[in-house]
């Protein structure tokens, strides 16, 4: 088999993305936090309802919001690294809003409490580092708007600065209480058996969900097949262009496996650069076509900038009997007859 990079090295992707578990992490918490056009048509409708008496620029304000958001979701599905995308988009929501805060009467506005939501929002999908940088930005911008609808003479009275004492005091529990969600989601993650570097399941997990899987197709005595996949000329890769390069490369495969397979596929990352999917309900032959359809898919498409293999192996199995070192060594096997045969291949167990 190939050598690879081990499975104790946990690649950063910097002071923003963090680590392969915090990015397969925030992929996972912006989807949950995806659904734009309610969160948008709430803040728009509000920042629309004070534009009766606020005055119209708020009109343009929210056109250039939703516009902003628009382009954040189209990007982010394109991008490579979307945490980028998210955090600008964040900024660019961030001091819209301020902008309407600012027109609508600074600390007396109605819209203050909104300048929270964006980093709400984000907060539970970034780490703690990024998460009180932002809230640092929410109050910068928070102060400048109160400060300036005082300089404009837009507010009512004095400028409102016991109101920005009372936003900022709001923003930092809600702060404290998303680096908490997020602490516990990590925390949750890991001891669920995460794989530093890649996010996927590790050979821990594989252990504990098994039997589960084996129960079901017991009960309703369906098949349950297993893909064993190796990167070839593993080591070539890591030799030329070192393991960090290696890494990433593993971290590209374990996201084109992610968007190959169903919600309920299951992807482990059981050793150097060998990742096994699990596939209930899935006879030889359909369990070959999604390996198939993987080794295409992987062979088209670069992975971190190389031109990259896989081979794979498939071995299936039905019934009580069903065994899990007994369907993992069958399909190594196979696996090990697609490396001889060659390499960019898909072979099945006997």
């Amino acid at each position: 088999m190939d050598q690879g990079a081990g499975t104790g090295s946990r690649a950063s992707g910097g002071w923003l993305r963090g680590d392969a578990a915090d990015q397969a992490r925030y992929v996972d918490m912006h989807a949950r936090f995806a659904d734009a056009p309610l969160f948008g048509a709430a803040m728009g409708g509000t920042c629309l309802l004070v534009a009766w008496w606020a005055g119209w620029a708020l009109v343009a304000l929210v056109v250039a919001a939703s516009v902003v958001m628009a382009a954040g979701m189209a990007l982010h599905q394109r991008f490579r690294h979307p945490e980028t995308i998210g955090a600008l988009t964040f900024g660019l929501l961030e001091l819209d809003l301020a902008l309407s805060v600012l027109v609508s009467g600074g600390g007396y506005s109605p819209l203050l409490p909104l300048l929270v939501v964006p980093v709400f929002t984000q907060a539970v999908c970034f780490r703690p580092q990024v998460i009180w940088s932002f809230v640092g930005f929410s109050i910068v911008l928070a102060a400048a708007a109160v400060a300036g609808a005082g300089a404009l003479d837009v507010s009512v009275g004095t400028p409102g600065w016991t109101h920005l004492v009372g936003y900022v005091a709001v923003l930092l529990v809600l702060a404290l209480a998303a680096q908490y969600l997020a602490t516990s989601d990590r925390h949750s993650r890991d001891e669920a058996g995460l794989d530093a570097l890649t996010g996927l399941f590790n050979r821990k997990a594989l252990q504990d969900h098994f039997p589960d899987v084996a129960a079901q197709a017991a009960l309703l005595d369906t098949d349950v097949s297993v893909v064993m996949c190796d990167v070839d000329r593993f080591k070539a890769v890591n030799d030329t262009y070192g393991h960090q390069r290696g890494d990433r490369v593993l971290q590209a495969l374990a996201a084109a496996m992610r968007a190959t397979l169903r919600s309920s596929d299951l992807l482990y990352r059981v050793g150097g650069e060998e990742l096994l999917m699990v596939l209930p309900a899935h006879d030889l032959a359909a369990a070959t076509a999604v390996a198939e359809r993987l080794r295409r898919a992987v062979a088209a498409e670069p992975l971190d900038g190389l031109a990259v293999t896989i081979s794979a192996g498939v071995a299936s199995g039905r019934g009580a009997e069903l065994e899990l070192l007994e369907l993992v060594a069958r399909a190594d096997e196979a696996l090990y007859a697609a490396k001889a045969a060659g390499r960019d291949l898909v072979r099945t167990a006997g």
